[in-house]
């Protein structure tokens, strides 16, 4: 019996070492960024500027037809809701002859509604005018916020971004330092976008992830980093 005591002791002490428990922590990943990372990108997370010895694509978005489709009908919807605020506008002087039938008539209710008409026609008009411009300007900058391709260029310090153009088409690029990147991710798109804050940009980036396809959604990660303070 005292044996079997003495074995137990044993067996306790070399198992649960410092020695043995950090090998065990070191094996097991415990705490460590490595357990989500596979281990042929972990270098890249942590140092970013040392292994890139080439253009990385990190995100691409396909689908030049359909944005040529959804801004040509945006781009249709304002000289739409021109003419309707024109028409409106106009209404005022086109029912100018009309007035003294109405008022001949002695009907309170029909003076009332006419009277409404004449005096809201303008700025109905005038608001018909502004939506349709505000639509139109609104689809145009998000589209030309849309990113179709990212890429971490050599070394790993700046970021090429490839948006859409007005009709879907744009072949230029432009760079961005990494620490001038910071990634937002709102709860209300869930996980279908990802926006992307560029220091002295006005507008933030979109990138489509419900239709998009990040290549390497570690290193994307690390590049966009969330909530990143901008270097001064």
């Amino acid at each position: 019996m005292l044996n079997i005591c003495r074995h137990l002791v044993t067996n306790f002490r070399t198992r649960f070492s410092p020695s043995s428990l950090k090998s065990n922590i070191q094996k097991w990943n415990i705490g460590g960024c490595r357990n989500y990372y596979k281990p042929k990108q972990k270098d890249a997370f942590f140092d970013v500027e040392g292994v890139i010895n080439k253009d990385t694509l990190l995100f691409r978005y396909e689908d030049a037809g359909s944005v040529r489709s959804q801004n040509i009908i945006a781009l249709s919807m304002f000289p739409i809701w021109a003419y309707l605020g024109y028409d409106v506008f106009s209404l005022k002087k086109k029912m100018k002859h009309s007035e003294e039938k109405v008022e001949s008539k002695d009907d309170q209710k029909l003076s009332f509604l006419f009277n409404n008409v004449m005096s809201a026609s303008r700025g109905v008009g005038v608001g018909f005018f502004l939506f349709g411009l505000g639509m139109t300007s609104y689809w145009i900058i998000r589209t030309m916020h849309t990113v179709r391709k990212l890429y971490l260029k050599k070394g790993g310090k700046y970021v090429m971004i490839q948006t859409y153009g007005l009709l879907g088409r744009n072949e230029s690029f432009f760079n961005v330092p990494v620490v001038h990147c910071s990634g937002i991710q709102y709860k209300f798109y869930g996980n279908h976008k990802f926006f992307l804050k560029v220091k002295d940009h006005s507008f933030k980036y979109s990138f489509n992830l419900e239709d998009g396809i990040i290549s390497n959604k570690p290193l994307f990660d690390r590049i966009l980093g969330i909530s990143r303070t901008f270097a001064r």
